[in-house]
């Protein structure tokens, strides 16, 4: 008799072994079928617009379940993204606050948490979360671009030219156009002439194509008489940035014909045109011969430039032309009109335009106010344009 319940004793246990392996597929089987309905009931509260009734059910299926982190991390990103940034939030702070959580998911949730943060306006936590996860994580690329965009909103310049410094080099060069304005923006809140052309030269030490820079200081020598630092500015923009010409004419007119150079005057405008500045340059040309009395050397460049590239704004310079130089009559009113409804035509029209968004703007912002992005503002080119 004993030797046979010796016998049975491996049968005993790997029966105790299969049932128990059951039990246990049985109740994981259960488990994942209240997930599951629990999943649906949470989708139906966001389908039926009971999204706090959503939010408390996850939170608490997150109570209990490490598995379904991935998903409260892309639900509460939905949340975001519709604008319900509040339950975002309570997701969010639920995932951080927990304990043992690995520090992949950790960080990812910190992440989130920061941008729900920032989409509250709620920029101090935000700053807070996002410092939190430099210290923490040796991938820091992303906090330092979403700090960069605290300090930028909050117009803390010098914070966020901090970030960029502290930045690897590949980094930093991706920046650095952002960088050049950041000191360009020290510069306009500077009180003395003197900072204001220290923090431009940082700017062009940064960025040394930052026109917007160049653009100031030529304003600054201008208007403090330094014409030798003013023109070598001017001369400077041409290779930088020819677009920004039009925006410093009056500039160079002045600095020019203060020492009566006409010459070095006109080879600044055929420089600026021949890197394709635009009509505006063009119109100064004509204008710059009419001074001298060139008339039919000003009709010539005029027509060649209209036949190369037509615009409004050289069109509206030959109809003035021509204005002048007709005789008193009905014809020289009806040009009159003519050329007053063309001007009138072109100041309606939008002047500037952003390259990356397509904003259009009768003035020029260095940060366009739609995409937010530096220096990507320029004036409008073609028929309506330059």
């Amino acid at each position: 008799m004993v030797e046979v319940l010796f016998l049975l004793l491996p049968i005993a246990a790997s029966y105790g072994w299969y049932m128990g392996r059951r039990s246990m597929r049985h109740q994981q089987n259960n488990k994942q079928r209240s997930r599951d309905r629990n999943y649906f009931t949470g989708l139906n509260f966001i389908l039926s617009n009971e999204s706090d009734k959503a939010v408390d059910l996850f939170i608490n299926m997150l109570d209990v379940d490490d598995d379904t982190i991935d998903t409260h991390l892309s639900l509460g990103a939905l949340f975001r993204t519709r604008g319900q940034v509040d339950r975002a939030i309570r997701i969010h702070q639920s995932l951080v606050s927990r304990p043992n959580l690995p520090s992949e998911q950790l960080e990812i949730s910190m992440m989130e948490l920061g941008k729900d943060y920032m989409a509250a306006g709620f920029y101090d936590r935000a700053e807070e979360m996002f410092v939190s996860l430099i210290e923490l994580s040796d991938e820091t690329d992303e906090a330092e671009s979403q700090l960069i965009l605290i300090y930028q909103t909050t117009r803390e310049w010098q914070k966020a030219i901090n970030i960029i410094k502290n930045m690897n080099r590949v980094s930093r060069k991706e920046f650095a156009s952002s960088h050049a304005h950041y000191y360009c923006q020290l510069s306009d809140e500077s009180s003395t002439t003197e900072q204001k052309v220290k923090f431009l030269k940082l700017a062009l030490k940064q960025d040394e194509k930052c026109g917007r820079a160049l653009v100031q200081l030529i304003e600054i020598y201008f208007k403090n008489n330094q014409n030798k630092e003013c023109k070598q500015s001017l001369l400077q923009l041409i290779l930088t940035d020819p677009d920004l010409i039009s925006e410093v004419l009056e500039y160079a007119r002045e600095v020019y014909l203060r020492e009566q150079d006409f010459d070095g005057y006109k080879e600044f405008l055929q420089q600026s045109l021949d890197k394709g500045a635009g009509v505006s340059i063009t119109v100064a040309l004509v204008k710059l011969f009419l001074d001298i009395n060139h008339v039919e050397d000003a009709q010539t460049i005029l027509l060649a430039a209209m036949q190369r590239h037509p615009t409004m704004k050289g069109f509206h310079q030959l109809m003035q032309l021509h204005v002048e130089q007709a005789e008193s009559g009905k014809a020289k009113d009806s040009l009159t009109m003519l050329e007053k409804l063309v001007q009138q035509q072109i100041k309606h029209r939008p002047s500037y335009r952003c390259q990356e968004c397509g904003f259009p703007s009768h003035a020029l912002y260095w940060h366009c106010p739609s995409c937010k992005n530096w220096g990507k503002v320029k004036r409008i080119r073609g028929l309506d344009g330059e």
